[in-house]
Order: structure tokens, then C-alpha cells, then sequence
């Protein structure tokens, strides 16, 4: 009995150790993601693959036009509900990397104008879920602010942070923003950043030891 309790113990250790190496290395070096998007994959036209063909050495790679260059995209097979087959899909990536200060002032102000109340979700969930839907571009503006990550988030007008904003609008179910901000939150590591005023309190309170400085 003492044995098996013992072993239980061990397994819910491992699994905190197992959680706590999954947050480091999240703040560490950040998580990818990617969103589907809405248009379907074509492939080359006839006089592209000819003209491969006719020209070996040609380096020209095809693009699809309705997808801007800057976009960082991939064809993957996916499961389709309604065929029950693979189909294929564009998938747009993104890498979230360790949040810089100046990004997480930003997200804080931006959680801030947030507001619910919990009591009143709990006496009237579908109500004030339906009201809170109100902050879904706030939220969308968040997930954008958390990829681009750089100084230029800190202004209210940048554009980049307006254009991934519409485009996450477009794209993201709430079933996949839900997931991201709750990665982008963890990334913010509040646990981290209040330690780190704790320490600095601490020695801002600490009080100079006398003897220790005349036997130096």
C-alpha cells in the first residue's frame, strides 16, 4: 500500500517536472503556430512546368499570386469532415518568440481595457459571453502584438499590427484563439516578473550590516 502510495507521489512529480520544463522552454524559445487559410491550393499552369522543362537551369520559382510574398507558407494535408479524405491546405506560420518587455507593457495595457465580471458570467454565462464578444478585435490585436514583438508594437497606430490583426480576424476560430492567448499569457510569465520585484524590494529594504562592512 505504502509502495503504491509512493509511486503516485513519483508520477504527479514527474508530471510537475515534466510542466515546468514545457514552460521554460515556451519562454525560452517561444512556439509556432499555424492558421488555414481560406483560399485552396492551386498548382502551376502548363506553360510554367513547359518552361521548366525548355529551361532546366531556370531558378524561378512559382508563387501563387494571391498570397503575398512576405507570407510564410506551406501546403499540409489536413482531414476533411465532409469527404472524409485528406485534403490539402495553405497553411499560414507564425513563430511567437520570447516577448520582449516593451511587448508585454503593451499586452498589459491592452488586458487592462478588458473588463468582465465574474460574478456575472457565472449567474448569466450565455448573456455576457454573447457581451464579451465586443473584445474580439481587442483579442485579436493581442495575439498580433505577441508575434510582431518588436519596438514598433508600442504604437497604437502601426500598421503591421492592424493588417495581422484583420487577418487573425478572418482566420482564427475561437477554439484557436483561445489556445493563443492562453500561450501568449503563460509567455508574459507574471509568476516571473513578480519574483523579480519581490527580489528587488527585498534589497531595497535590506538593511547594511555594520561589522560586515569594517571586516572588509
Amino acid at each position: 500500500m505504502a509502495d503504491n502510495q509512493e509511486q503516485k507521489e513519483l508520477t504527479k512529480e514527474q508530471r510537475l517536472e515534466i510542466e515546468e520544463n514545457a514552460l521554460q522552454a515556451l519562454l525560452q524559445m517561444g512556439c509556432k503556430f499555424s492558421v488555414p487559410l481560406k483560399i485552396y491550393p492551386v498548382k502551376p499552369s502548363k506553360w510554367f512546368n513547359l518552361r521548366k522543362r525548355l529551361f532546366p537551369k531556370c531558378t524561378k520559382v512559382w508563387h501563387d499570386k494571391r498570397i503575398p510574398k512576405d507570407w510564410n507558407v506551406s501546403i499540409v494535408e489536413i482531414p476533411d469532415v465532409e469527404t472524409e479524405r485528406m485534403k490539402e491546405v495553405y497553411m499560414r506560420q507564425f513563430n511567437v518568440k520570447p516577448l520582449y518587455l516593451g511587448t508585454i507593457d503593451r499586452l498589459r495595457q491592452m488586458y487592462i481595457g478588458i473588463e468582465y465580471d465574474e460574478k456575472t458570467i457565472q449567474e448569466q454565462p450565455i448573456q455576457e459571453s454573447k457581451r464579451l464578444f465586443k473584445y474580439t478585435r481587442q483579442m485579436a490585436e493581442i495575439a498580433a502584438v505577441a508575434v510582431i514583438n518588436d519596438a514598433s508594437v508600442t504604437d497604437k497606430t502601426n500598421k503591421a499590427v492592424k493588417e495581422l490583426s484583420k487577418f487573425f480576424l478572418e482566420h482564427l476560430t475561437v477554439a484557436r484563439l483561445q489556445k493563443l492567448t492562453a500561450i501568449i499569457s503563460q509567455m508574459m510569465n507574471p509568476a516571473g516578473f513578480t519574483t523579480s520585484i519581490r527580489l528587488i524590494r527585498e534589497v531595497g529594504t535590506t538593511k547594511p550590516n555594520p561589522e560586515a562592512e569594517r571586516i572588509e
